[in-house]
């Protein structure tokens, strides 16, 4: 399992990276940690037996929410599954404020088989987790932009001409613009 880094800093590191080259080098997937007002945390999980990622207000949690009162020390832990051939997220023991999935309510000790890009609430949702494949993340970087090089820009289109400007003003009258 990866360190978690600031979300910023992973995209600065790898948003050049090949596709292939990135899954290569992340064979598995990603949860980000966010808390309100805070900057996103991201953390690789290997598809790996035994992989675990504990979430909650504990700060030796792998993702830490050290200012959310409304979560338990170790609040979720999500782990690898050969057996699914995926990744769970549990409650391992019952919390104060629950966890939320899709607006359900997550059943303690009872592991729920995560979905790429599936949000999962903590408490009192002021802190979430987002589960992606490492693909899905890769995809996710390169239609934002992050993965490619800023395209080269566009000559501005020419301005019109007068005759053009005259001619459009001419199609619609005060009767058309309701005036």
């Amino acid at each position: 399992m990866g360190e978690p880094s600031q979300l910023t800093d992973f995209f600065r590191e790898h948003a050049k990276t090949a596709k292939n080259e990135f899954l290569e080098r992340f064979p598995g997937a990603f949860v980000l940690g966010r808390f309100r007002a805070t900057p996103p945390v991201i953390v690789f999980l290997p598809a790996q037996d035994g992989v675990r990622v504990s979430a909650g207000a504990e700060e030796d949690c792998d993702i830490p929410f050290e200012l959310d009162q409304t979560l338990d020390p170790i609040h979720v832990v999500v782990a690898y599954h050969p057996g699914f051939r995926g990744w769970t997220v549990t409650e391992e023991e019952r919390t104060n404020f629950g966890t939320t999935i899709d607006g359900e309510r997550l059943t303690p000790l009872r592991p729920l088989l995560l979905r790429d890009r599936q949000v999962v609430k903590l408490g009192g949702a002021l802190s979430e987790l987002q589960f992606y494949t490492s693909e899905t993340l890769w995809t996710r970087m390169n239609k934002a932009g992050i993965t490619r090089s800023a395209p080269k820009q566009k000559k501005p289109a020419p301005a019109p001409s007068s005759e053009e400007l005259t001619s459009s003003r001419e199609e619609f009258d005060s009767e058309d613009l309701q005036l």
